[in-house]
């Protein structure tokens, strides 16, 4: 028996080889008319498309690949609607993956992307990513965005927030409302992010000439389990703190259990700030006060991106940085309420 090709299809719905690709690709401006034909041919026929032959052939695929490096944070899941949208919009699809923070498994889910000719790429990169990988990405000539945390490479686009900004407003917020002693919880120590956060956090104390005082400033592992842990023992052995910056929304619901463990007042005798906005900071009672960092905008800008890079723009690399903004819920209480000093 022989095999049906595209060929075959074209000449039995009576239209080019061209137009039977771009239905099969789901591509270009066919009428429904057409489309129909075409679709109709293929199922008479029982031709069978062979996505990876058509991908060595036309040299990309239709695939865009997401590597993460903790997909169970939900700050990442908004982050994917937003992208996952955008690429719908142009008709490809995304694929995910979780590097957990690992050099090689990041770059097996890189190579297997190269492997089947994907389009391009958006990347978290794990924290330990060697420089070779990039230069290595850069000579593929693979379209790659860079989302959330910063690359000292400056040869690939980025998208991110100013994280700077986003614990200025926090800090300043807790100190409009009379609190001195602020701690800050959470991240790791030898993450970028973390650094630019407590930058953000320790400006605004030394501009009020308070003194930062490293004992209270904690890691954390981006859990609630590992945020509740860090701030029992912080707040057992600091019982002066009044007041907490979370590096993350997901570390503040951890430091919540806590305080209410302690019996603490959330709102009342203590003030608690996280980072993200996540859709739990608005559900937890009382509402936890938090930087928003349009993590769906981010998803969708990177998308916005990526698809002018695979069309083929190749202006100088872009660097997107989108502004935080304060959402104030309960969990700091308000100005008129007696603050600890």
């Amino acid at each position: 028996m022989s095999t049906i090709t595209l060929a075959d299809v074209a000449a039995y719905a009576k239209v080019s080889t061209a137009t039977v690709s771009m239905v099969l690709r789901n591509r270009g401006r066919i009428s429904d008319e057409t489309r129909k034909r075409v679709l109709s041919a293929i199922d008479h026929l029982g031709y069978v498309y062979n996505q990876t032959a058509a991908n060595l052939r036309n040299r990309s695929s239709n695939q865009v690949g997401l590597l993460l490096h903790d997909i169970t944070n939900p700050f990442y899941a908004e982050m994917t609607a937003g992208l996952s949208q955008e690429m719908e919009r142009h008709q490809l699809m995304l694929f995910l993956a979780n590097s957990e923070e690992s050099a090689d498994r990041q770059q097996k889910f890189v190579d297997s992307l190269l492997q089947n000719s994907a389009s391009g790429m958006v990347l978290c990169a794990a924290r330990q990513t060697p420089s070779l990988f990039f230069e290595t990405l850069k000579r593929r000539k693979i379209p790659a965005i860079m989302v959330v945390r910063p690359v000292a490479d400056a040869h690939f686009d980025f998208v991110g927030t100013d994280n700077f900004l986003g614990t200025q407003l926090a800090t300043q917020h807790l100190l409009d409302l009379g609190h001195r002693n602020i701690a800050f919880i959470g991240g790791s120590i030898n993450s970028t992010t973390r650094a630019q956060r407590l930058g953000g956090y320790t400006s605004k104390l030394l501009e009020r000439g308070i003194v930062v005082k490293g004992e209270w400033i904690v890691d954390s592992e981006a859990s609630q389990s590992s945020g509740a842990k860090t701030a029992e023992q912080l707040l057992m052995a600091h019982p002066e703190i009044t007041a907490a910056l979370c590096y993350q929304d997901i570390v503040a619901l951890g430091v919540m259990q806590t305080l209410r463990k302690l019996e603490r007042q959330i709102g009342r005798d203590f003030a608690l700030i996280g980072f993200d906005d996540i859709t739990e900071a608005s559900l937890v009672q009382p509402g936890l006060t938090t930087v928003s960092v349009a993590s769906r905008e981010i998803g969708r800008k990177a998308g916005e991106l990526l698809y002018s890079r695979i069309q083929g723009n190749d202006e100088p690399p872009k660097r997107i940085i989108l502004p935080p903004s304060l959402v104030i819920r309960q969990s700091c209480g308000f100005a008129d309420q007696s603050t600890p000093a």
